[in-house]
């Protein structure tokens, strides 16, 4: 039996330090977002650890402090770009492709299903060209590509674009594309207030950095206003 394919998993650090206007959770809590999003990248990782047969690896901008903030007992390989725009990433992501599909998303995940991740592997293995996982404002939080297809590097869409013009390039060229449930990153207050929520009634593993420092009296009040 052929062995089954290998897979990257590739997080986009975002980091407050380096592009402080991201969105508005950043805006609000200030200096305290550095931490936060700390939290949510070591918790992505080790959520991207726990998928069989898959290397991780971190995409951050020059700059980034987050690499030097990552969990040393776990802390995977990190690429540093001179900007996070799509040109810049796609090729990041065309030199990945050469050793097998690749699977992109956000380290503002911590709480994302780990089955979302498994899901989109099996489905590139079973011939998918790009996977696609939609967020809740019609944008994506998760990208899987099989192949360094020109067209579809082309339409890689930036952090917070549509993917449609990817399902489009897709189309164009005759390549298969299939669709996982919707998720939600976290962008603004409300989705850290979901968070805080959903994290009651999830099990004890998931995203535990992230989890501690909800549970703490200065991300909590500024959360809430204070």
């Amino acid at each position: 039996m052929p062995e089954a394919m290998a897979h990257l998993l590739i997080l986009l650090a975002h980091d407050p330090t380096v592009q402080p206007a991201l969105n508005e959770l950043i805006s609000h809590l200030g200096t305290a977002a550095t931490d936060l999003y700390t939290a949510f990248l070591n918790d992505s990782i080790a959520l991207a650890r726990q998928v069989a047969r898959a290397n991780v690896t971190v995409v951050a901008q020059h700059g980034s402090a987050l690499g030097e903030r990552m969990d040393g007992r776990s802390a995977p390989a990190i690429i540093t770009l001179p900007d996070m725009l799509p040109t810049t990433l796609a090729v990041a992501v065309a030199h990945a492709l050469s050793t097998g599909p690749v699977v992109l998303f956000g380290n503002d995940l911590p709480h994302m299903p780990i089955w979302r991740l498994r899901d989109t592997l099996t489905h590139l293995e079973g011939g998918a060209d790009v996977v696609i996982g939609p967020d809740e404002r019609g944008g994506w939080y998760l990208i899987g590509l099989r192949a360094a297809h020109p067209a579809l590097l082309r339409a890689l869409p930036g952090c917070d674009d549509s993917p449609d013009d990817l399902c489009i390039a897709a189309a164009n060229h005759g390549l298969r594309v299939t669709n996982i449930p919707a998720w939600y990153g976290l962008d603004n207050l409300a989705d850290l207030e979901q968070l805080s929520l959903d994290l009651r009634t999830m099990p004890r593993d998931v995203a535990p950095h992230t989890r501690a420092l909800l549970n703490g009296d200065t991300v909590q009040a500024r959360v809430v206003g204070g």
